[in-house]
């Protein structure tokens, strides 16, 4: 598994944070020889960042449509920085100079020899939606990423391949597709400085 040491969940950014941040990343990006990335990219995310200005200034004493269609631009800007964030951390492989040239923001590096402990309060709650579940666990000092993992029940005893997981730099995660009915089994892990996932116990949850 490749190295994460970048944020790479930008959700959360302040709706008047988004714009300087993402102009930041885009200055630092262009002409950036330490990673291959298309000026088709870049620009995709330009024109997001001038969609999310325009709606951002209509949606100040504006309607409720202007702040829905506001918050659905944000939504889009955020997910291109993710994917850009965490296809930069796959293209350093954990270079934290190269990652500093890019503008994103960097996850503290952790007490190096000091490994997380075995994960606590993992709870596995449903969402507000039909095949929605929130994943959450303590927060972990020691740990420069959380793994979420989930499998039908029945593939997660026939074949330990079948658990599929999501990385996350936060401690909560929201995720979907689950099948209605059918039971899951559920765990995260804390992940060190050594890469290696710390697992927790294992919960059953069937989805609705």
């Amino acid at each position: 598994m490749k190295k994460i040491e970048l944020i790479i969940s930008h959700g959360s950014l302040k709706d008047n944070d988004v714009i300087p941040f993402t102009e930041n990343v885009l200055q630092n990006l262009k002409g950036n020889a330490l990673f291959t990335l298309t000026t088709e990219r870049l620009d995709t995310v330009r024109a997001k960042l001038t969609d999310y200005q325009t709606k951002l200034g209509k949606s100040k004493d504006g309607s409720k449509l202007d702040t829905i269609q506001k918050n659905e631009s944000k939504a889009e800007l955020t997910s291109l920085l993710d994917d850009l964030a965490l296809d930069l951390c796959i293209q350093a492989n954990g270079d934290r100079a190269k990652l500093a040239t890019t503008g994103f923001t960097l996850i503290k590096d952790p007490e190096r020899g000091k490994q997380p402990d075995r994960p606590t309060d993992f709870k596995v709650e449903y969402g507000k939606n039909d095949g929605e579940l929130i994943f959450s666990v303590a927060a972990c000092k020691e740990a420069r990423v959380y793994v979420f993992y989930f499998s039908s029940a029945p593939a997660a005893q026939a074949d330990s391949a079948s658990w599929q997981s999501v990385v996350s730099t936060t401690r909560k995660v929201t995720i979907t597709g689950f099948t209605r009915g059918v039971e899951y089994y559920c765990r995260c892990a804390y992940q060190g400085s050594d890469q290696k996932p710390v697992f927790s116990e294992t919960l059953r949850i069937i989805a609705r």
